[in-house]
């Protein structure tokens, strides 16, 4: 049988009123030293609180829901990892649910986070939600609780956001290819996820800056998922390039898989950056240069930021645009002319 407030009350001599006040480290007249009695006896018993029971009086559940696009991608499931930690700190649970990157998933767990009477919502769009942009922003519109995007996000909502600006990232990460003496830079790329778009529009800026040709047949598509980062390496096998900037750790895995297959050698034969710096503790044999995007502090100011809304400390919209890093390590190589 579940520990009940009755049941340490009648253990201490106290009413249940009594035991609900020093529990929740009310101000009362109960004596120290029966505080302390009634604590040992809760102890005792392996009593916990009745949270459900809680948030009735309180109106309050202190939970959160966080939807994200692909568990299985290190960076969300550590984006999810560090806004949990978050969430614990400041007496917070966290609802931690998976879209697939579906738009019909993005609506139902929105449903179904509400029905959970969530305080408010962490919300990574999934990448067909941004085909389906309008129909998702009139969603978020009839939210009856605080939200906020995160790492996706639409420019023409107004509401909370967190991003990293994937354009210069992508940028720096090409720039430097650049004056390592690299001229023919194959990409790989996900045009079809927002963020990838804005990596790839990075890249292009780059070659643009150095007067380079751009060569489309060099840019290969895929989509953020490990296995068609093998098959965009079976097809830049076949090119004529000396390094290749790859829009996420998931493809580049799979590419790094393919050329290894082919006998090929990161640096010796091609020069590599990736973006997200998730996967380089990992690998093995590779010092993978890459695009970082600082998680922990992500899901900070995310926190922050969704916190202050629930307080109601903060009724204005805060767009925050957190600037990536490059970490250069060994896997570019310097061509000399």
């Amino acid at each position: 049988m579940k520990v009940t407030i009755k049941d340490i009350a009648k253990k201490a001599g106290v009413s249940p009123s009594s035991v609900s006040l020093v529990l929740n480290d009310r101000p009362s007249r109960i004596s120290d030293q029966k505080k302390a009695e009634i604590k040992q006896i809760a102890k005792e018993l392996n009593y916990t609180a009745n949270q459900i029971a809680r948030s009735l009086v309180t109106k309050q559940t202190k939970t959160f829901g966080l939807i994200i696009p692909d568990i299985e991608n290190i960076f969300f499931s550590s984006l999810a990892k560090h806004i949990e930690m978050q969430c614990r700190m400041h007496g917070y649970t966290l609802i931690i649910v998976n879209s697939n990157d579906q738009f019909e998933n993005d609506i139902a767990l929105l449903d179904l986070l509400l029905s959970r009477a969530v305080e408010g919502i962490f919300l990574i769009p999934a990448s067909e939600s941004w085909l389906k942009k309008p129909e998702l922003i009139e969603k978020l519109k009839q939210l009856t609780v605080p939200y906020i995007l995160l790492d996706r996000v639409f420019s023409d909502l107004s509401c909370d956001k967190v991003w990293f600006d994937n354009e210069y990232g992508a940028y720096i990460a090409v720039k430097y290819l650049l004056e390592n003496g690299h001229r023919k830079i194959a990409c790989i790329a996900s045009s079809s996820f927002i963020n990838g778009q804005f990596r790839l529009n990075g890249y292009l800026r780059a070659l643009k800056e150095f007067n380079i040709p751009i060569d489309y047949n060099n840019i290969v598509t895929g989509d953020y998922k490990k296995e068609s980062g093998y098959l965009a390496g079976q097809k830049i096998i076949n090119k004529d390039v000396t390094a290749i900037f790859i829009t996420n750790d998931m493809m580049a895995l799979g590419f790094i898989h393919s050329i290894y297959e082919k006998n090929k050698k990161i640096p010796d034969d091609y020069s590599v950056i990736s973006y997200d710096n998730t996967i380089y503790p990992y690998l093995f044999g590779v010092e993978l240069s890459s695009v970082k995007q600082d998680v922990k502090k992500l899901s900070e100011t995310a926190f922050k930021q969704l916190f202050q809304k629930i307080q109601k400390k903060d009724t204005v919209a805060q767009n925050t645009c957190l600037q990536p890093e490059l970490i250069a390590r060994t896997s570019v190589k310097t061509i000399h002319a």
